[in-house]
């Protein structure tokens, strides 16, 4: 049995890392420099995730990312996250009573501001045949698996390193017009967003998931099967 890498499954949990909106501050150029050493390391670790088929060629590999993972990863570092509270803050404020206000009002600028950095992990579609919206056809959930296997060993990297990380579903950060902002290509999907905290850095508040101890026993979701 390997115990290392048991200890690192076992031990990784959420952290919601919260911090002021409105105090969101650059990191020092130290602490920045091995966040992001650290982040190469874990990316790169990402990427050896299992995948079984391709992304569509045409979809998604016409620009600098030409790589037949059906994943890719877009990295904002402290400075950007500020200034996409920044644009939120803006939007709601010019669009009252509106998604931006919304927004503005959710816990999406807390983590911003709390993290040192983020990951926006997206899943490449097949093309629909109709209409703009993916179908879950063999091909897609074969995508959706592999990108959260790359997900899990970002997540598990980023463990080993002492970094808190939380995977979100983005809220705000998946609306098509985040996007457009932080130039993602429109036709992929979010798969999440991955905040990702260095320990040394100040926050308000840690927050921990409220599901860690609802998996019950492995009884309550496992079976050998006889025949």
């Amino acid at each position: 049995m390997s115990q290392p890498i048991d200890n690192i499954i076992r031990t990784r949990k959420t952290a919601k890392i919260l911090r002021d909106p409105t105090a969101c501050m650059d990191i020092s150029e130290n602490v920045q420099e091995t966040l992001r050493q650290t982040l190469h390391e874990i990316i790169e670790l990402a990427a050896w995730a299992p995948f079984h088929r391709v992304a569509n060629k045409q979809a998604h590999r016409q620009d600098t990312m030409q790589s037949a993972v059906p994943w890719r990863f877009f990295v904002l570092e402290k400075a950007a996250c500020c200034q996409v509270i920044q644009h939120i803050e803006r939007q709601a404020t010019e669009h009252p009573d509106s998604k931006w206000a919304k927004a503005w009002q959710s816990k999406i600028p807390k983590l911003l501001a709390g993290c040192g950095a983020l990951m926006q992990v997206t899943w490449l579609p097949e093309p629909p045949e109709q209409g703009d919206v993916p179908t879950l056809n063999i091909e897609n959930v074969e995508h959706i698996a592999a990108a959260s296997a790359a997900v899990q060993n970002a997540l598990l990297a980023a463990e080993d390193r002492g970094l808190h990380t939380y995977w979100s579903s983005g809220g705000i950060l998946r609306d098509s017009e985040m996007f457009a902002y932080l130039g993602i290509p429109t036709n992929q999907m979010l798969l999440g967003s991955i905040f990702l905290t260095h320990p040394d850095m100040s926050h308000d508040e840690n927050q921990a998931g409220g599901l860690r101890d609802a998996r019950g026993e492995v009884t309550d979701w496992s079976t050998w099967v006889e025949l």
